[in-house]
């Protein structure tokens, strides 16, 4: 009995994989994963958890953390970027503000760290926090970009742009 209510959850997983990989077909290569699928009789969710398996091993082995961590900091707000500027080109789309700021504190961080590379191993567990901290920034529930931009570094920076300002 509890084997078969564990096959139910597997199934159930299984298929909102297969409806997430049919919804993205471009990204997830639905296509070929069918193609596996109609080859060989095996669900095309198998074939595709192998490669994303394959895939992160890779990262993970060849770049380490920080690889991941810099790959969540640029590939989904990279995205999103684009996203913005497309949807309207001609005039600043309303999101704009929320990633420019984003790209802003990201350099700000990636600098840092480059900077003060001893950070990471002072800190335990430095790229997992990382990572919190940057889909924190993104997140468009909490836009954590703007609090940190408005909070701490737009009262450092902007007086000394209306100093030079001032000079010119």
């Amino acid at each position: 009995r509890e084997v078969a209510l564990t096959m139910d959850k597997v199934d159930q997983v299984v298929k909102s994989i297969d409806d997430f990989i049919a919804k993205y077909p471009s990204v997830t290569q639905f296509e070929r994963f069918k193609e596996l699928e109609e080859k060989t009789g095996h669900p095309k969710v198998y074939f595709f958890l192998g490669a994303v398996f394959l895939i992160a091993s890779f990262i993970l082995g060849f770049g380490g953390l920080k690889l991941v961590t810099d790959l969540v900091g640029f590939l989904y707000p990279a995205y999103m970027s684009f996203k913005s500027m497309e949807s309207s080109p001609k005039a600043v789309p309303d999101d704009a503000t929320q990633w420019l700021t984003y790209w802003v504190i990201f350099s700000s961080l990636s600098v840092t760290e480059g900077l003060f590379t001893f950070i990471v191993k002072l800190i335990p567990f430095y790229y997992g926090l990382k990572m919190g901290l940057i889909i924190w920034l993104y997140h468009p529930k909490t836009t954590g970009a703007e609090v940190l931009y408005n909070q701490v570094v737009r009262p450092k920076i902007l007086p000394h742009l209306e100093a030079a300002k001032k000079s010119e």
